[in-house]
């Protein structure tokens, strides 16, 4: 059946120039409350960036005109942040409000899984790599993200499910006073920046900081906490797209991964996605309200315009750039002169990393530097000791949510998707806790059933940062040695993560829902809690970690930390519980995870559109290139099963993973005229 698409509409244009508003004058006027602040809110949300607006939806679907929710940002409009990869449990919440890949592609790239290269410091140009597949298209999409205009999404969404989201309002932590219990906060607003408007006082029952980093409530709350040994600085920019990427001579390079360049120091990642900087404010707005309307249509992918279509359509900005960056331990000890590197600190230790290393150095041949892409000043950016914590996440009449918890690390993008934990269990315990509250009998009695209620929460929260920060030093102790990070570090971050016993996507549909999406969330965690994960993560940092840098770890304790990981994965695998389609999943790896490096071969997701270059999920249903509207074959369109599939679907996906061949993939590689034929190869993964 044939849906019409939506009427394009240009409301906000129209309004903007109308009354001649400048962005938070237009954007605060889509509130269904108006522009003015109110008096009083059930909730008050400090920070409008994506944890405080995930927090604010979630809330607000989760039970409909249950609560009202006010969230103050202090700039006038969604501005850049860094964060721009996501995982399947991004996808899978944004699926869960109707937001699929058939409307969020035509703003984001594609994300199709991840790819690491090894890098060997001491024999340069050399390297071991490791592939994983996303998500199949038909099921679910993943997308890289810019913050810009994920923000901008949300806002518009959540003010569509009755949230008042306020711009250019800024709220003033010292003068306001948190007693809890049922309307005991006085929230304080202070006076507009821009526009003047008179400061405002809000009562209200809860109280929640999503300030990130800057931790405006929890930082008054306990001092951060940094953990032993090292931490981590980051450094990055924003270059070129090329359109052709058979000139990057990495194994198995594809755009539509994020890619991670890793060595001992550190990591760099490597993201192909859209930006629409440079666009105005009302333009955006309309395009993403077009798009919104879509959505709720249910209009099918290929009826809707594709990106260059939608740019044309609302005057805007349209192009493709590269974010790349490092994070590096900073405990590395940099030449005293780096002045041949550069000017800023970020551009001399992004070049030094290129230079040390040949395999970037060749790399960054095919990619050119952006200056200022997101305004004066922002050619280079730099952030020191990415990693801390929150001892103190809640109190009297508040709850932090997000990087207000705490932070990590951006290796395996835990900032968004894993932190969602947070905004979302924080959004659901928020109606639990104040509908207990409601008949107190006084306030201190109400904000002991609210103290009762959010108590999970706060034990969850303190485990969720050490946990994932072991889960980075994990990995980049096996960084020291390429053999590591494709054999043991990484394999077990996939076994562990995806494979999670009792909590695969797989088995679930690859559906989430406000009864199962928290649940999977705080259990979920990357993997990162599992036992056998924790058991050989604990391993490699015992026996690694004391090893000077600088040093090569040696080949004894390498070999004894892969035959250590591969004695516990043998045993997870025997036992049934991580089942996974591995072999469709990865390369170089068969279904009971023995490491194969002939093995090369794995499911097909994605593919590139010949004409733009963009990078496509493969769905029978969508034929035409969500970027620039070129048409592609049934076959350019259609996935491929790696090894075959009886049918194409997650029954056929699981029926797979659970039933294992009595035949070994070296036997079906010796049979198959698309794999090379193998000698004699030991029974036990391969230590090369």
């Amino acid at each position: 059946m044939t849906v019409m698409a939506a009427i394009p509409k240009h409301t906000f244009t129209e309004r903007a120039a109308a009354g001649n508003l400048d962005d938070a004058q237009l954007l605060n006027s889509n509130n269904a409350a108006g522009s003015d602040l109110p008096t009083d809110s059930d909730v008050v949300v400090a920070g409008g960036g994506i944890h405080g607006l995930v927090y604010a939806i979630h809330a607000a679907t989760y039970k409909p005109g249950n609560l009202k929710i006010s969230l103050i940002e202090k700039n006038s409009k969604p501005g850049y942040k860094i964060g721009e990869s996501t995982l399947p449990l991004f996808s899978l919440w944004c699926k869960m409000h109707g937001l699929t890949g058939e409307y969020l592609l035509r703003l984001f790239g594609l994300k199709d899984g991840l790819t690491f290269y090894f890098l060997d410091r001491e024999n340069q140009g050399e390297y071991k790599d490791f592939h994983d597949n996303g998500t199949p298209g038909p099921f679910l999409s993943g997308f890289q993200v810019e913050r810009t205009i994920s923000e901008l999404l949300f806002t518009l969404f959540a003010q569509r499910n009755g949230v008042n989201v306020y711009h250019d309002r800024q709220v003033d932590f010292g003068a306001t006073k948190l007693q809890g219990g049922v309307k005991g906060n006085r929230v304080e607003i202070a006076e507009g920046k821009l526009n003047g408007k008179p400061a405002v006082t809000i009562d209200s029952s809860l109280f929640v900081d999503a300030t990130g980093r800057f931790r405006r409530l929890a930082s008054k709350n306990a001092p951060i906490h940094r953990f032993e040994g090292w931490n981590y600085d980051a450094f990055w920019g924003y270059f070129t797209c090329p359109k052709d990427e058979s000139d990057i001579k990495l194994r198995f390079y594809e755009g539509s991964h994020t890619n991670h360049l890793c060595f001992p120091e550190g990591w760099a990642w490597i993201i192909r996605l859209p930006s629409w900087e440079g666009s105005p404010t009302a333009n955006l707005m309309d395009m993403i309200s077009y798009l919104l309307d879509c959505a709720e249509a249910r209009v099918p992918g290929d009826q809707i315009p594709c990106s260059e279509e939608l740019a044309k359509m609302f005057g805007l900005k349209f192009r493709w750039v590269t974010s790349i960056g490092f994070a590096v331990r900073n405990d590395v000890k940099y030449p005293e002169d780096m002045s041949a590197y550069g000017v800023k600190e970020a551009e001399r230790k992004f070049n030094y990393f290129v230079e040390k290393y040949s395999i970037i150095k060749e790399f960054m041949s095919n990619f050119e530097l952006i200056e200022d892409l997101y305004g004066p000043g922002t050619t280079w950016f730099v952030r020191k000791s990415l990693t801390y914590q929150s001892p103190v996440v809640s109190g009297p009449g508040w709850l932090a949510i997000g990087d207000a918890c705490g932070f990590t690390n951006p290796l395996h993008s835990p900032g968004i998707s894993a932190a969602m934990s947070t905004s979302t269990y924080a959004a659901e315990l928020t109606h639990k806790a104040l509908e207990a509250a409601q008949n107190a009998k006084s306030t201190e009695a109400a904000e002991l059933l609210i103290r009762q209620t959010l108590a999970p929460y706060d034990d969850f929260a303190k485990k969720l940062i050490p946990a994932l920060n072991q889960m980075n030093r994990f990995n980049y102790v096996c960084f020291r040695d390429p053999r590591l990070g494709a054999q043991v570090s990484t394999l077990w971050q996939f076994l562990a993560g995806i494979g999670i016993p009792g909590w695969q996507l797989i088995r679930s549909n690859l559906n989430l829902t406000f009864e199962t999406y928290v649940p999977h969330s705080i259990n979920w965690a990357w993997g990162s809690m599992v036992p056998e994960y924790v058991t050989v993560a604990r391993k490699a940092i015992e026996l690694i970690a004391p090893i000077p840098l600088e040093d090569t770890v040696p080949d004894a304790t390498v070999r004894e930390l892969i035959d250590f990981s591969n004695s516990i994965k043998k045993a997870a695998v025997e036992s049934n519980r991580f089942n996974f389609r591995w072999d469709g999943l990865l390369r170089y790896y068969d279904i009971n995870l023995n490491y194969i490096e002939e093995k090369d071969f794995r499911d097909l997701l994605a593919r590139k559109c010949t004409g733009c270059g963009a990078w496509l999920a493969l769905r029978p249903d969508w034929k035409k290139c969500y970027a620039c509207g070129k048409e592609r074959t049934d076959e350019e369109a259609a996935i491929v099963w790696n090894p075959p599939l009886v049918v194409s679907g997650l029954e056929s996906i699981v029926q797979h993973a659970d039933t294992k061949p009595t035949t070994t993939i070296r036997r079906e590689m010796d049979q198959s005229a698309d794999a090379p034929a193998l000698a004699a190869l030991p029974k036990e993964e391969v230590v090369a």
